[in-house]
Order: C-alpha cells, then sequence, then structure tokens
C-alpha cells in the first residue's frame, strides 16, 4: 500500500491548487483523477468552455453590427465544428498546463476513478496497489442536477455537459432555468440562430442578483433574440417523433433540444459500493469550519461544502485550507465572493444586494454611473449598462451591481474596497487612468456622497 501525507480526490479548481500548496510546503501528496478531467468542471464542463463559445457568440455579433463602426463584412458567417474544435483546444492546453505544473510541484497522479474507504484508503481504478494517507481531500466537484422527473435521453434532453459538445446549432432549444448556466448557454445558441426559450419558476431570472437589475436586464436579453418567462413552470417534457414535446404554463410547444438547466449537485461517486459514511446537510458535505468532515482525517472543499458553487470559492477554500494545515488562524469567509455571468452584456455582483440591506433596515446610500457617460464604453460600442453601489454612512462600501462591458474585471475594486474596509473618500484619492471602463466605477462611488463630477 503506497502512503502519502496527503490524497486529493479531485483535480478542479479546488484540489490542484491545494496538492501544489501543499507538495511545494514538502508535504507527499498524491492527488487522484481521471485524465481528462484535471481542471475539474469549471475547465472541462464549465467557466472554460462556455466563455470560450461565448466569446466566439461574441465576436458573431460584432460581424454582424460591423457598419456600427464604420466597417463592412458581407455575409457574416460561422463553423461550429470549428467553433467546437476551438473550445477543446483551449480546455486541452489548460488541462495539460495544470497536469505539467502538478509534476513540477512534485504531486503525484494518479488518472482514474477514485473510491474512499474507512480508515483513509483510496483505490484508484487502473491500479492494483490501494493508497493510504494521514489526510484526504475531498474536491470533488459538482455535476448537472437533472431531476429524475425529465426524460433521459441526452440526445434530445441535454444537460450542459451535452450542450457544450452539440454537433450543431439546433433549430429550436427550451431552456429549463434561467440562471448563470441558462442564460449563458442561451445567448450562444441565440446568437447563432436558434430560436431559444428560457423558463425560469422563479420571479426573476438570475437569483441571487437583485431584483431591479434583474428588471432591468430582461429587455436587454429579449433584443438578443431570446424569449423568455419568468414566475412560469415546465409542466411536464416528453419525447415525440424525435423531438421535445413540453407543456409550459399549460401550453404544449415543440422544440428540437431541451438543456436541463436547473442547477448543480455534489459529485458523490467516490462513496459509491464503499464502506465509508460521511454526512451530509441539504445535499452538500458537512464540515466544519476546519473543513472536516464526519470522518476523521476526511476534508472536503469547493462545491461539495456549503457556499456558492463557483470555481474561484473552491480555490479560496484551498487556500484557506492550506493556511490552516500551516498554522495560522484563519477561517472562511463567503460574504465577499463575487459571482459573475459573462454575457453580452456581462453581469457581476458582491457583497450584499439593495434588497437584502431594505430588508433589514440597514441605512444606506446608493451611487450610479452609466456607460453611456463614459468615454472607453462608447468608443468600444459597448454603451448600455451601468454600475450601482451600495456605501454605507461610514463611507464603505457593502455592496456592487454592475451590468456592461467588462464587469467582470470591474467588480475586482469592489471587492478590494469591501474586502480591506476602505472608504468612498479614501477611494476618491486613487487615480483611476483615463479613458478606462474602471472609472464608470470611481464615479458610481464618488455619486453615493454627491461628490461625482458627472453627477
Amino acid at each position: 500500500m503506497q502512503t502519502f501525507d496527503l490524497i486529493v480526490i479531485g483535480g478542479g479548481p479546488g484540489g490542484y491548487p491545494l496538492a501544489a500548496r501543499m507538495a511545494r510546503q514538502g508535504k507527499k501528496v498524491a492527488i487522484v483523477d481521471n485524465e481528462a478531467e484535471f481542471g475539474g468542471t469549471c475547465l472541462n464542463w464549465g467557466c472554460i468552455p462556455t466563455k470560450a463559445l461565448l466569446a466566439s457568440a461574441g465576436n458573431f455579433h460584432l460581424l454582424k453590427h460591423a457598419g456600427e463602426f464604420g466597417l463592412s463584412c458581407a455575409d457574416a458567417g460561422f463553423d461550429w465544428a470549428k467553433i467546437i474544435e476551438r473550445k477543446n483546444n483551449i480546455t486541452l492546453q489548460l488541462r495539460q498546463g495544470i497536469i505539467k505544473m502538478l509534476e513540477k510541484a512534485g504531486v503525484t497522479l494518479f488518472k482514474g476513478i477514485a473510491r474512499l474507504y474507512k480508515d483513509r484508503v483510496v483505490k484508484v481504478s487502473g491500479y492494483d496497489e490501494p493508497l493510504h494517507s494521514e489526510k484526504i481531500c475531498l474536491a470533488v466537484g459538482s455535476v448537472p442536477a437533472a431531476p429524475a422527473v425529465f426524460p433521459t435521453n441526452r440526445d434530445i434532453f441535454w444537460t450542459s455537459n451535452e450542450a457544450l459538445h452539440a454537433d450543431a446549432v439546433p433549430e429550436s432549444l427550451l431552456v429549463v432555468g434561467g440562471g448563470v448556466i441558462g442564460i449563458e448557454l442561451g445567448q450562444v445558441f441565440a446568437e447563432f440562430g436558434c430560436k431559444v426559450c428560457i423558463v425560469e419558476m422563479m420571479p426573476q431570472i438570475l437569483p441571487g442578483l437583485d431584483n431591479a437589475t434583474a428588471k432591468r436586464l430582461m429587455p436587454v436579453f429579449k433584443k438578443s433574440g431570446m424569449e423568455i418567462m419568468t414566475g412560469k413552470k415546465v409542466d411536464s417534457l416528453c419525447e415525440k417523433n424525435g423531438r421535445a414535446l413540453a407543456t409550459i404554463d399549460g401550453v404544449e410547444r415543440e422544440f428540437a433540444k431541451v438543456l436541463i438547466a436547473v442547477g448543480r449537485r455534489v459529485n458523490m461517486s467516490f462513496m459509491h459500493e464503499t464502506d465509508v459514511h460521511i454526512e451530509t446537510e441539504r445535499g452538500l458535505i458537512k464540515t466544519g469550519s476546519d473543513y472536516q468532515t464526519t470522518e476523521p482525517g476526511v476534508y472536503a472543499i469547493g462545491d461539495a461544502i456549503k457556499g456558492p458553487m463557483l470555481a474561484h470559492k473552491a480555490s479560496y477554500d484551498a487556500m484557506i485550507l492550506a493556511a490552516q494545515w500551516q498554522g495560522k488562524t484563519v477561517v472562511a469567509d463567503y460574504s465577499l465572493v463575487p459571482s459573475c455571468v459573462y454575457t453580452h452584456p456581462e453581469i457581476a455582483w458582491v457583497g450584499q444586494s439593495e434588497d437584502t440591506l431594505k430588508a433589514n433596515g440597514v441605512s444606506y446610500k446608493t451611487g450610479r454611473s452609466l456607460f453611456s457617460a463614459n468615454g472607453k464604453a462608447l468608443t468600444a460600442g459597448a454603451g448600455d449598462g451601468q454600475i450601482k453601489t451600495l456605501i454605507a454612512d461610514d463611507g464603505k462600501l457593502l455592496g456592487a451591481v454592475i451590468w456592461g462591458p467588462e464587469a467582470s474585471n470591474i467588480i475586482n475594486e469592489a471587492t478590494m474596497l469591501a474586502q480591506f474596509g476602505i472608504t468612498d473618500h479614501d477611494f476618491s484619492m486613487m487615480i483611476h487612468p483615463h479613458p478606462t471602463l474602471s472609472e464608470a466605477f470611481m464615479e458610481a462611488v464618488e455619486n453615493a456622497s454627491g461628490s461625482g463630477v458627472h453627477g
């Protein structure tokens, strides 16, 4: 039996940073994952492939609107097979980079499916000898949630996995769920000519985003070619003559494909037919502030535990856990995990929403800034959108929401303000280069106190 100081099950954005950090501290570390899965859901089935498709869709949109820039581009077209090939090449390049980085750090890689047994024993498919470790970390990630009531023919009824490997753009697509996955992939297919209908049973799209912004974005997304229905339910789904038949709020409609995007669940396959039992709570692995599960010496991070199912949250967990193991007194705080949606326009938010502040009776000031007044945004043809900041009476940022160009990058300014308790007055002393999109955030902060130049 091979022994290690640490075995990490899962090579995603939580698992591989933890393995690398501990190996660089001189620990004997092993990591287990399928060869094609290093990088995790984010790299192989989520963040990166979706953004690659969105980049192709965004550039196709620019081609179709080249005339707005004084350019001509007659008969703009696309090659879906090459779009998919580009996406696959990007994920392969990044996956190979992660594997090389782990090997350079001194981590032992086991390429197979891991099963966890009692007393911290791990068996890996394709390997005869079991593994044993003083500590085990479950960085197992998540998989698409597909309720049993939905049909299972994945040629027609897709999860995000099938959508990312579609061999063609369907003529029509029903998206069940108006969260991040549904909105992003819905926009990809809509841009390439698919008739997309998104059905969200909650009163708004993108749960977690403040209600006012979600409402404001509805016409923006509808303008991009998507039909969006909120507060509605898909009553039934079935297959008929190779197509999908759906009953939506009592009305029967037909689609070429269906994307089931109702969320994700923890990947618990590591316990399949083993003798170990790890307690869960509301579908998540139960852990303490030290990330330890109910099985002594077994820890869990990322999508498997409480907190948002986001790649950067998993990497944060890895950093905190590694620091704890090094004797530092730190605990996780998820109150400032930024959320981003990479559609056109992008959306990002962090901290408390205006809805939450109102519900809790918290006093705050609101600052707004429009991208239509930002020179850099206008020169890029991206004047739609705004920034909203929520500032406490002491001048510190409580929350921010952005929709518009590069929102996923600008949100870092808001996160830093809140993280380090920087007041609006101190922030106003920071020089922002001109012309930049980040100036719009500075304006939104200053406008909360009435000190902004452009009001």
